[in-house]
Order: C-alpha cells, then sequence, then structure tokens
C-alpha cells in the first residue's frame, strides 16, 4: 500500500482521486456537501499553500483551507482525469 498523501502535498495542475476524508461527523458532512467523497476525482487549480488551495470537483472550484486539505487523503493520478 502507498503511504498516505494528502491533498496538500499535491502540486498544482496534480489530478487526483480521493481515498477518504479524515476527521468527525460534522467534517464528513461538510465535505459530502460539497461532493468530496471516497472515489471523486480531483484537480489542484490554484496552490496548495500555507492557505489553502482550490480545487476542481466535477464542474465546480471549492476553495479550502489548509487544516481541511490536510485532512483529505488521496492517490495521485498520472494525467488528466475526463471530466474535472
Amino acid at each position: 500500500m502507498n503511504p498516505s498523501l494528502f491533498v496538500g502535498d499535491l502540486k498544482l495542475g496534480d489530478s487526483a482521486r480521493v481515498r477518504d476524508v479524515l476527521g468527525g461527523r460534522g467534517m464528513q458532512q461538510r465535505m459530502r456537501m460539497l461532493g468530496i467523497r471516497r472515489g471523486t476525482d480531483i484537480r489542484v487549480v490554484h496552490g496548495p499553500g500555507k492557505r489553502g488551495a482550490v480545487l476542481q470537483v466535477g464542474g465546480a472550484r471549492l476553495a479550502l483551507g489548509w487544516g481541511v486539505i490536510q485532512r483529505i487523503e488521496v492517490e495521485f493520478c498520472r494525467g488528466p482525469i475526463p471530466g474535472i
């Protein structure tokens, strides 16, 4: 199994697939409402930096803070993912 990789570890333009969202019930619910759940494909369109990142999730762009992006565990995807 690959070591844990989080959105904060990605670089601008990287694509990834969500493996897990760490945190309590409120965090899980908030991420589901934003469309971020296990199996979701994402792309970094700004950042990540100490203040957070902007992610492309489906047809939406989401600005998330540093504390949040460090709780989204991902697996790196080589090349672009269709649809994001």
